[in-house]
């Protein structure tokens, strides 16, 4: 468990005086609260430090604290840092920067925390556990290595990646670990109200009544042990915050459906992507997502493919364009 180079990373750091944080390409609660965590951390440090992310916060995630210190103002990469610490993110690609990185002047040290199993190890530091429940159980495993106090915005950060990634501890993600990492959160002040006001208590009508679309349209493949579901882009049609929705409803199904072990969600957007979300509680969906262009977790994977979805007898299939 403690085979990662904690103290390799402390030393970089204190011998680093200017860090930027960079979270992933697609922000979510882990990505967000470990890069936003180890930022607030920096701070106190006082390291010269700024959080960017290629992609605008989400709106439910807004009440993390420095996240609007944020930027997605690329000329960041015309700095001299002396290191670049990216969270939550399986290539420099995903995450937006491979084409940032060669602006900034010097060679700074390239730090990779993650945990999923597509990573591709591209740090010169490499904080990397497929094991870990999410990117905020590794970067409260480094804190706790090396005896660094959590203050109740930093804590607030980590408990809200662990909260996502595990569905609220439900999912079979959630480990020993993650649960020991609440606690200490817990302990620290974490304000669990907002994540909950946020995250949980959070849907709207419009959005249930997509819900209700999908459950209507479910369908069983029992080759696969596969329920799918989907939705058209006039299905979407005025609904603020499809992202969000859309990604609920795979949740929801994940949690909820005993009859199959997978589930994907099929989303057509007006501008002839299809999106696929995958859980699982069993099987290693990663490999099935890489196939079809995309990537993410063994139990929760994504994928986006150039096409329109075709509905036959209640049967959805995929036509690429």
């Amino acid at each position: 468990m403690n085979s990662l180079p904690f103290n390799e990373l402390l030393k970089t750091v204190a011998k680093s005086q200017r860090i930027l944080v960079v979270g992933d390409g697609r922000p979510d609660g882990d990505s967000l609260g470990s890069s936003s965590a180890f930022y607030l951390w920096l701070k106190q440090e006082q390291k010269e430090t700024a959080l960017f992310c290629i992609a605008p916060v989400p709106k439910n995630l807004r009440f993390l604290d420095a996240i609007y210190d944020q930027s997605d103002n690329v000329s960041l990469f015309d700095k001299p840092w002396d290191m670049v610490i990216t969270f939550d993110t399986s290539s420099l690609k995903h995450c937006g920067i491979l084409d940032l990185l060669p602006r900034i002047p010097g060679k700074p040290v390239i730090v990779d925390i993650d945990h999923h199993n597509t990573n591709e190890l591209f740090g010169d530091i490499n904080l990397v556990d497929t094991k870990a429940s999410s990117t905020c159980e590794v970067v409260f495993r480094f804190f706790e290595a090396n005896n660094i106090p959590l203050d109740h915005r930093m804590a607030t950060s980590l408990l809200t990646g662990l909260c996502t990634d595990t569905g609220h501890f439900s999912n079979s993600g959630t480990n020993a670990i993650a649960m020991e990492a609440a606690s200490s959160c817990f302990a620290s002040g974490a304000r669990h109200i907002d994540i909950l006001k946020n995250l949980v208590r959070n849907k709207s009508i419009s959005s249930l009544k997509l819900w209700g679309i999908a459950l209507e349209r479910l369908h069983y493949v029992p080759e696969y042990d596969m329920v799918v579901t989907w939705f058209k882009s006039e299905d979407l049609d005025g609904m603020p915050e499809t992202d969000g929705a859309v990604e609920g409803v795979s949740n929801f199904l994940n949690s909820a459906c005993s009859s199959a072990d997978i589930i994907m969600v099929l989303r057509e957007k007006s501008d002839g992507i299809i999106k696929g979300s995958l859980r699982s509680l069993k099987c290693d969906i990663s490999r099935l997502a890489q196939q079809l262009g995309g990537g993410g977790h063994k139990r929760a994977s994504g994928f986006a493919v150039k096409g329109k979805i075709e509905v036959t007898n209640g049967i959805p299939k995929i036509i690429k364009i």
